[in-house]
């Protein structure tokens, strides 16, 4: 229910902050890290709660631990305020000031007032408005634990993010929005609407196509792809900040993970637009889906993107990149590119 895969690449903006200082400490970058997962681990529990109901009537979660009864909901909600404790009360103890650890936990403070607000403004008898804020809420919030990563990062190691810190956060902050409105929200589009959640697909009229896919309104596709270059266009924005702030003449691995940073971001854009033209049918739930649907692909990309240009500027920050965070980028790409193959 975790999702661990999920939850390592939620950890990587934190990590990627406490780099951003001049000589980084190992202990600092794993604690920070440990608290990307730990952020992560409370909100997808709160959310594996929340969506019981739909689960429950869902064919396709029927193997999942709470809808079998294998776990009691009490003990998941007990490990989700356990991991949200952990990160407030760690912050608050470590963080260099009272301020910065606040950060953490408003991450984990709004992550639980979402959840819970949704059980109210779900109801029939909510007021348009108020599912309009809850949509906002839901479409906003998640994506704000890897969006705020990288400058609480920064701040819990000793530094003061730059506009290349907020950019970069923006760029992950897109990214995890545009697979919330495409990857997750497609999949569950049915199930979505008999519980009464407001997703991006719904609020913006996407509907299934027979005999598979679905049919997507010009707001929809504006709104996705919008999202998308504006990922595009924070990882060139973070990559040529870079370059300006590089001192001498940019090194070979400082090109080659920039380069590789803009094509990832592009490759992305074009699996996103090919999704959208094909009318998704590898995503459509009333068909059997493959572990890791077809046209999913582009989200991998971006989340690559994001990785490669965070390399980019921790490449040129004052302390650059120690010796000692190259093997664990490798090994975690390797892994993630492994699981990708595996079921194609």
């Amino acid at each position: 229910m975790t999702r661990p895969a999920l939850a390592l690449a939620d950890a990587v903006p934190f990590a990627a902050g406490g780099l951003a200082v001049a000589h980084p400490r190992v202990v600092t970058v794993l604690l920070l890290s440990l608290a990307g997962l730990l952020v992560s681990t409370h909100g997808r529990l709160l959310d594996a709660l929340d969506g019981l109901p739909g689960d429950r009537i869902n064919p396709i979660r029927r193997a999942s631990p709470l809808v079998r009864g294998q776990v009691s909901p009490v003990v998941v909600a007990m490990a989700a305020a356990a991991a949200g404790l952990a990160v407030t009360i760690g912050a608050l103890l470590l963080v260099p000031t009272v301020t910065h650890g606040l950060g953490f936990a408003g991450l984990v403070v709004l992550r639980t007032l979402q959840v819970t607000a949704r059980r109210v403004t779900a109801a029939p008898t909510a007021r348009a408005m108020v599912r309009v804020a809850q949509w906002l809420a839901d479409a906003v919030v998640p994506t704000l634990a890897p969006a705020a990563g990288v400058p609480l990062g920064v701040l819990a190691a000793g530094g003061r993010p730059g506009v290349e810190a907020f950019v970069l956060a923006a760029g992950f902050a897109l990214g995890a929005a545009v697979t919330g409105a495409t990857v997750v929200g497609l999949r569950d589009l049915p199930i979505d609407r008999l519980t009464g959640r407001l997703t991006t697909a719904l609020i913006t009229g996407v509907r299934l196509r027979r005999p598979n896919g679905f049919v997507f309104p010009s707001r929809y596709v504006m709104l996705v792809c919008a999202a998308q270059a504006g990922l595009l266009i924070a990882v060139a924005v973070v990559v040529g900040f870079g370059l300006a702030d590089d001192p001498g003449t940019p090194t070979a691995g400082h090109g080659l993970a920039a380069c590789s940073a803009l094509a990832a971001a592009l490759v992305a854009a074009i699996g996103l637009v090919h999704l959208l033209r094909s009318g998704a049918p590898g995503l459509d739930p009333v068909q059997r889906r493959p572990p890791s649907p077809p046209g999913a692909g582009f989200t991998l990309m971006n989340l690559l993107a994001c990785h490669l240009a965070a390399i980019a500027w921790l490449l040129t920050t004052p302390g650059a990149l120690p010796w000692w965070t190259s093997p664990p980028v490798l090994v975690g790409w390797a892994l993630t590119a492994a699981m990708w193959v595996r079921p194609r």
